[in-house]
């Protein structure tokens, strides 16, 4: 696994180059087991670590940038794929940079129209003062620039499904953090509902089939 951006330039990329993006409160750690999969597939994976927990998304993608630029592979295609507040770093980050060899993008319980528990927090002063990524998370229509790629990537989403005792809290199609219908606010084309709450989403052998296929073929496989 290259966890640091340090990738050979010049090496011949068979599947292609995967950028996995953590979420929120989160480090390169937590992404650990999809690298593993997609490794196993035969992706060169890049795993980086970002100042998700008191940094903004901007932050987070400039500190992206710092890693990855100018060491992403000149062969092969180069695939982002993200959890949480990872899907909004990579929206951020594509949004200002143009990969020459972009491939797709995967979103996984990505807040693209805000969650409700960032919006709880934000209101709480201790909460708004530390945590920079709130406002970003929680306000519909931040960080939704497009891609400056042109063609712009072929984005596909993950939607979870939140569990018993958290359905008790908080009605509606949800997975335990994030409204389905806010994951769903971006141009996607294709879908994936998977029976797994917001934090375990990429913890799934069957999430990781599914994402290499969509990277492959564009589209999700069924689980």
């Amino acid at each position: 696994m290259v966890d640091n951006g340090q990738t050979d330039k010049g090496a011949i990329d068979v599947l292609g180059t995967v950028v996995l993006i953590h979420g929120f409160f989160r480090s390169g750690r937590n992404m650990r087991y999809l690298a593993r999969k997609l490794e196993e597939k035969g992706y060169r994976v890049i795993v980086p670590t970002l100042p998700a927990i008191f940094g903004s998304v901007r932050e987070c993608s400039e500190k992206l940038a710092e890693i990855i630029n100018g060491k992403l592979p000149e062969n092969g295609v180069v695939h982002f794929v993200g959890h949480s507040m990872g899907g909004l770093v990579i929206r951020d980050y594509l949004s200002r940079h143009i990969v020459s060899n972009l491939g797709k993008v995967v979103m996984m319980g990505t807040p693209n129209g805000g969650s409700p528990y960032a919006n709880l927090l934000l209101k709480l002063p201790f909460f708004r003062y530390i945590l920079k990524s709130l406002p970003d998370t929680a306000v519909p229509g931040r960080n939704t620039a497009p891609p400056i790629n042109v063609p712009a990537p072929e984005i596909g989403i993950i939607i979870g499904k939140t569990d018993f005792f958290r359905r008790l809290l908080l009605r509606g199609d949800y997975d335990g953090l994030v409204y389905a219908e806010s994951v769903r606010r971006i141009n996607a084309i294709d879908e994936l509902r998977v029976p797994f709450p917001h934090e375990s989403i990429h913890w799934r052998a069957c999430t990781a089939e599914a994402v290499a296929s969509f990277l492959e073929t564009g589209k999700f496989s069924s689980i």
